[in-house]
């Protein structure tokens, strides 16, 4: 039997977030080592690949190919889920961008609001953005870990829509399920968030800006930072 494709950390902790037997969508899929897991395990029959541009669909389709699996997984070169039907996946993996990028993505088709749907979110930046989106538009976060790989560690959402629209306190927008997480990982996460917030804040003393938005670094940061 072939060996499966090598996932780093933070692949191989999305992969064991998908729902065993479910039809996956990847968006921005990269070489498609991830669905290329998912389906050459046997967790998943199948599902599709997306990518906005044409050379990482190439590199895609060849390591389904290399696993013997092409026919199970359809490359799609679209926009987001521009691309995507509702039929085609039960569980959405949308990794590695920003998180205005994934909300973007997610506001752009109306289907996904529907609670049959698992959203796999991995935002790079932003990730305070991103919850807030989500709440304010009726998705909930399910689930976060914290996963570390190389230098950076990275925060995974699961989410699901609910249709019930809410505001979210400051410290939950930039600390998330994570900021309850007694794990290393979310502990060395909540660090880097506590210094993004420092970060932020010195800027906008500097730039003599008392803005709702400092209002809102302080209040996050005085929760967080007795937590690290």
């Amino acid at each position: 039997m072939m060996d499966l494709p090598k996932l780093d950390a933070r692949l191989a902790a999305l992969a064991g977030l998908v729902r065993p037997g479910v039809r996956v969508a990847d968006i921005g899929t990269d070489h498609g080592y991830l669905i290329s897991w998912l389906a050459a395990s046997g967790k998943i029959p199948g599902g599709c690949a997306c990518d906005i541009h044409k050379k990482p669909l190439e590199k895609a389709a060849f390591s389904l190919s290399q696993y013997g699996i092409a026919e199970r997984v359809e490359l799609i070169l679209c926009d987001g889920l521009q691309g995507v039907s509702p039929s085609q996946c039960e569980d959405i993996i949308i990794a590695g961008m920003g998180g205005d990028t994934i909300w973007g993505i997610l506001s752009d088709v109306p289907w996904i609001r529907c609670s049959r749907y698992q959203f796999l979110l991995q935002p790079m930046t932003k990730q305070e953005k991103l919850r807030k989106a989500l709440y304010q538009n009726g998705f909930i976060l399910t689930k976060e870990i914290a996963v570390a790989s190389g230098n950076f560690c990275y925060c995974i959402m699961v989410s699901r829509y609910t249709g019930q629209k809410q505001e979210i306190t400051a410290d939950f927008a930039w600390g998330g399920l994570l900021k309850e997480d007694p794990s290393p990982e979310a502990c060395v996460y909540i660090k880097h968030v506590c210094k993004r917030l420092e970060t932020r804040l010195a800027g906008l003393r500097q730039s003599g800006e008392f803005s709702a938005e400092a209002d809102e670094c302080r209040q996050a940061l005085s929760i967080l930072d007795r937590q690290r």
